[in-house]
């Protein structure tokens, strides 16, 4: 079934089962009881992999919730499964198992522990205490998910651009292996705060080398030409995004950006 999760029942159906981004695939039972979900979009050989792997049985959340019982404190088997709940947007289950583990005293690592402040975290929508966990804790890996959910807290509050432009700045700066469709992200949204934007720039031009997709290639091409126009380099701006519509001569979107450096030069 294709739900539109923005227009009649499809409102209610997302809220039932907490989609919280789209695109979402639910498999339910047919009882309308979650197995378990797809998040975002997928290559083909990924998405396949997946289907596989639920059609299985492997890794869903009736085989978790099997192993629960025959493991009751095991921390790799609760972590899992808070895990899962999480993906599900199911935060009090999660933050159960998580609160399982600390009682059962098998948190060695401090994982369980930071999870703890990071469910609390998202209740409160209160982005200290993850800053405060990222700066006492660097090199743990569990900093840039502490970082990267202060940095969406504060953008969705609004009120602290300077602040939500440096943990961006921090995020990207942490990462072990770079991901092109992250650096655009990171790169669009230094364009639209006009803030770290020669970085943003860098990181740009590095994503448009690795970028293997032609779709994306010039996706990252009118990020880089916005970031142009942003930092009064209008001249090249225009030139980048003539290679997008060289590429898609009818697409609207290319042909609006293109009119707009060219106004702008004459303003």
């Amino acid at each position: 079934m294709k739900i539109d999760a923005e227009k009649g029942e499809g409102i209610d159906l997302a809220k039932q089962y907490g989609v919280r981004g789209f695109p979402t695939i639910i498999f339910a039972n047919d009882k309308g009881v979650e197995i378990d979900r797809i998040i975002g979009y997928r290559p083909p050989e990924s998405f396949l992999k997946d289907l596989k792997r639920i059609y299985s049985g492997k890794n869903t959340l009736p085989a978790m919730l099997e192993n629960f019982q025959q493991n009751p404190t095991k921390f790799n088997t609760l972590f899992k499964l808070a895990k899962k709940y999480e993906s599900m947007n199911d935060p009090s289950s999660a933050k159960r198992m998580v609160n399982t583990i600390l009682d059962a005293g098998t948190d060695s690592a401090g994982t369980a522990a930071f999870y703890t402040i990071l469910y609390d975290a998202r209740e409160t929508k209160d982005p200290i205490p993850l800053i405060a966990y990222a700066d006492k804790n660097p090199n743990s890996e569990n900093s840039t998910i502490a970082l990267g959910e202060a940095m969406w807290f504060v953008r969705r509050a609004g009120e602290n651009p300077d602040l939500e432009a440096d943990l961006y700045v921090r995020i990207v700066n942490g990462m072990k292996d770079p991901n092109p469709s992250r650096l655009n992200g990171f790169s669009w949204r230094m364009s639209e705060l006009e803030k770290n934007m020669d970085l943003a720039l860098e990181k740009i031009i590095w994503a448009i080398d690795q970028v293997t997709d032609e779709e994306q290639k010039y996706m990252f091409l009118d990020t880089k030409a916005e970031l142009l126009w942003k930092m009064g380099r209008v001249d090249e701006a225009i030139s980048e995004i003539e290679k997008c519509i060289t590429y898609k001569p009818e697409d609207t979107y290319y042909n609006e950006q293109l009119e707009k450096f060219k106004k702008s030069l004459n303003s």
